[in-house]
C-alpha cells in the first residue's frame, strides 16, 4: 500500500467533506452539495493537505492563513482544523503523517505559529502542539442576577445586521489592539464564522453606544432553536462580550439579564473577565474553566524574532536550548536579545540558561506558562541562576492569553 500527502484538487473537495460529515455526524451527510458548494468558496484547495492510500482519500486537515496577536503586534498564525479521518484508516499514521507535513509548508508560508481545538490534545502533543490558552464559562439564571455597580450612563443598545459587522470590528480592533491570542478578523471571517446565517442557530449581535452615538461595545449570542415550545426557555449561549469602558460592560451585562424567559445564560469570557466581582450574589453562577488553544511553534527563529517584548524598555537575553524530533530546524541553541523594543535571535554553540522542548516553549511563547511555572512542574531544565527571572521578563505579556474564535 501506498500514502501519498498532497493539497486536495476542487474535484476531490466533496470527498474531503464526506469525510468531515462522517467523523463528525453532520446531519448533511446524505447531500453534501451545499457543503462542497461552501468549502470551494471559502477555502482554496492548496489551504488543504490530504493523505491518500492507494488513490483513496483516508483523512484531511486545513491550514488557515491567520494573523495572531501578541503584545501588541500580528504574527502570522496557521489555523488548524478539520483534522478528520475516515475512521477504517485511522491507528495507521496517516494524521500524524498530515501533521508533520503541515508544519513544512506552515513554515515555508511564513505562519511561524499555529493553533488547533481538539477534544484530543494527547494526540497533537505528540507532534509538538500544547495547551496554550484557557477559557472560562459562566452559567447563571438571568432573573437572579443584580449588579453592585450600576452604570454612569444608560447610552442605548441596539441591534446589528450580519451586514453591520464593521460597526462592532471597529470596537474589536480597538479592544484587541494590545490583548494576547485575539486574531484579526475581516469581512469573510464576521459573515461566515461570526455571524452566518447557515448556523444552527444564527448568532444576535447587540452593539452599545454611549451618550455620543460612540460604540464602546457588543455581545454576540446564540439563542436557542426549540424542537419544542418548551424549549423556548432553554439556555442560550454568549459567545463574545467586548466592552471599552466600564458603562458597556455593565450595560451589556444588564441587557443579557433581561433575557429573562431563558432558564441560563453561559457566557464564554477570558479568564480575567471580573464578572464574579460585579453581581451582587455568587452562588447564582456556576464557574467553570477548561482548556482551549493547542499552540505550535512553526518556525522558532522566525517566531522568537518577531515577537515584541511586553516592555519595550527591557534590556534581556537569554540562550535557550530547543528539542523538537517533529520538526527537526527548530533544534538548537538560540541566542535571544532584547534591547531599544527589538528582538535579535541567532544560533549559537554557547552554554544555554535553559534547555526545553518546542512543545514547552509554545505556551512559554504567548504568555500562558511562566519559565518559573515550567521549572516547577519539570517542563524543563535550568543551567543558570537568573535565567528563570529572565525568562519570566523576556515571555510577558500584557495580557493573558485568550481567542474567543473557534476554527
Amino acid at each position: 500500500m501506498s500514502l501519498e500527502i498532497r493539497p486536495m484538487t476542487a474535484g476531490e473537495v466533496e470527498e474531503s467533506e464526506l469525510i468531515g460529515a462522517y467523523a463528525f455526524n453532520r446531519p448533511d451527510r446524505r447531500d453534501l452539495a451545499h457543503a462542497t458548494e461552501q468549502a470551494l468558496k471559502l477555502y482554496p484547495t492548496d489551504w488543504s493537505l490530504a493523505s491518500f492510500e492507494d488513490g483513496e482519500m483516508t483523512a484531511y486537515l486545513r491550514m488557515l492563513p491567520l494573523v495572531s496577536r501578541i503584545n501588541g503586534h500580528g504574527l502570522r498564525y496557521g489555523g488548524v482544523g478539520p483534522v478528520v479521518s475516515l475512521p477504517q484508516h485511522r491507528r495507521k499514521g496517516h494524521v500524524g503523517a498530515l501533521l508533520r507535513e503541515s508544519l513544512k509548508v506552515m513554515r515555508e508560508r511564513g505562519q511561524v505559529l499555529s493553533g488547533l481545538h481538539t477534544p484530543h490534545p494527547t494526540l497533537y502533543q505528540r507532534f509538538g502542539w500544547e495547551i496554550a490558552s484557557e477559557r472560562r464559562s459562566y452559567t447563571f439564571p438571568p432573573k437572579d442576577v443584580a449588579l453592585k455597580s450600576e452604570p454612569g450612563e444608560r447610552g442605548r443598545t441596539r441591534m446589528l445586521k450580519p451586514d453591520d459587522w464593521p460597526q462592532a470590528d471597529r470596537v474589536y480592533r480597538q479592544h484587541s489592539a494590545r490583548r494576547n491570542g485575539a486574531l484579526h478578523r475581516g469581512d469573510v471571517w464576521w459573515r461566515n464564522n461570526l455571524l452566518s446565517l447557515d448556523a444552527p442557530t444564527p448568532a444576535d449581535i447587540a452593539l452599545w453606544e454611549d451618550r455620543q452615538g460612540e460604540p464602546q461595545g457588543y455581545v454576540i449570542y446564540h439563542q436557542p432553536t426549540p424542537a419544542q415550545p418548551d424549549e423556548y426557555m432553554g439556555s442560550f449561549w454568549v459567545r463574545e462580550l467586548v466592552a471599552l469602558t466600564s458603562d458597556a460592560y455593565l450595560n451589556l451585562i444588564l441587557y443579557l439579564s433581561r433575557h429573562d424567559i431563558a432558564k441560563a445564560i453561559r457566557w464564554d469570557a477570558p479568564t480575567e473577565d471580573p464578572f464574579l466581582s460585579v453581581i451582587d450574589d455568587a452562588r447564582h453562577v456556576t464557574t467553570t474553566a477548561r482548556y482551549d488553544l493547542l499552540n505550535r511553534i512553526c518556525d522558532v527563529e522566525a517566531a522568537l524574532r518577531q515577537r515584541p517584548p511586553a516592555d519595550p524598555e527591557a534590556r534581556l537575553a537569554l540562550t535557550l536550548e530547543v528539542r523538537d524530533d517533529t520538526a527537526p530546524w527548530n533544534g538548537g541553541r538560540w541566542r535571544i536579545a532584547v534591547a531599544d523594543g527589538t528582538v535579535d535571535v541567532e544560533k549559537t554553540e554557547s552554554q544555554p540558561d535553559l534547555t526545553l522542548t518546542a512543545t514547552t516553549l509554545a505556551p512559554l511563547f504567548n504568555g500562558y506558562l511562566s519559565a518559573t511555572a515550567a521549572a516547577f512542574a519539570g517542563r524543563l531544565e535550568v543551567h543558570g541562576e537568573a535565567a528563570l527571572a529572565t525568562a519570566d521578563a523576556l515571555f510577558a505579556t500584557s495580557y493573558p492569553p485568550y481567542c474567543a474564535d473557534t476554527f
